[in-house]
């Protein structure tokens, strides 16, 4: 067993997108001559800088950020390779005798680090198939209904558009006999060895986090978002790949297809993100005893 000491983490970060999480916990590295380790689902992507709103290059350069640009757009990731990985990321750090900071906004990376994974039962992968081809027809918005009145607490976590998570949470419910959040709650593997300080949360007043919200997806598209879309396209990526999941690829891609403009195409991500950012508020609230800081 590795020493508790070496599997650290003095400090978690938590809040919702555009809360002020990366200047936030740049500064505290800063002060205690520690690393970053990322804790979000979509900054692990390459070539995706803008749309996932990584770490300015100024402040990576100053300050060691793990876990970030480490897959391809079209490779999956799971919450469980994330508590391998950042396990490993912090047993690196403590070795070159740093402190580590675990930030990020994805709920259920950081949970399974710290608290443990749901072990979930065994699957039919046959089964599975034809589950999921008997619903690939069905409109994304139905699914989500359908979820949301089988398990409203699971597709609280959810987002309405993100069609994988949706059919998984339901395929789970129709293969187990039980809703997807009874499954995590009763079947909690023990956590890796590691142990953590204190749980910060960024709670900007709601008013100025879609204020802030709002502005940073102008900028996002200022800073050439559709353009960073279209050169991932060129590449072969599309709706199909994983990193397009993030929040507002889709979208984009609708755009770039004439399906939508360009000012309905930056009011609709605004309104997806600042819905992203309560769902996220409303994770994190029933998480672990968490510091808020407004």
């Amino acid at each position: 067993m590795v020493s508790s000491e070496l599997t650290h983490i003095d400090i978690v970060v938590v809040g919702p997108t555009a809360s002020g999480k990366t200047h936030w916990a740049f500064d505290w590295a800063c002060r205690n001559d520690a690393e970053i380790i990322s804790a979000d689902s979509r900054q692990i992507y390459r070539e995706m800088e803008i749309g996932t709103a990584k770490p300015p290059v100024a402040l990576r350069q100053k300050i060691v950020h793990h876990l970030l640009d480490i897959r391809s757009p079209d490779e999956p990731y799971s919450a469980g390779q994330f508590v391998r990985d950042a396990r490993s990321a912090i047993l690196e750090t403590r070795s070159r005798g740093k402190k580590v900071a675990l930030v990020g906004g994805t709920g259920l990376y950081i949970k399974a680090l710290l608290f443990g994974l749901a072990e979930l039962p065994p699957e039919d992968a046959s089964a599975r198939e034809i589950f999921l081809a008997q619903r690939a027809d069905t409109l994304t918005e139905n699914l989500y209904e359908l979820l949301s009145q089988r398990d409203p607490e699971r597709a609280s976590a959810i987002s309405s558009r993100d069609r994988y998570r949706i059919l998984r949470a339901l395929w789970l419910h129709h293969s187990s006999g039980k809703t997807p959040s009874r499954i995590y709650q009763e079947q909690t593997l023990k956590p890796p060895d590691v142990s953590w300080g204190e749980i910060v949360g960024l709670m900007p007043e709601r008013k100025l986090l879609y204020d802030r919200i709002n502005d940073r997806v102008v900028q996002m598209f200022e800073e050439g978002w559709i353009s960073e879309t279209r050169r991932l396209v060129e590449r072969g990526f599309g709706k199909t790949s994983p990193g397009f999941r993030s929040l507002g690829y889709s979208e984009i891609l609708d755009c770039l297809s004439g399906l939508r403009s360009y000012e309905e195409t930056l009011l609709l991500i605004q309104q997806k993100t600042r819905q992203f950012a309560k769902r996220q508020i409303t994770w994190f609230r029933h998480m672990a005893p968490v510091r808020w800081i407004s």
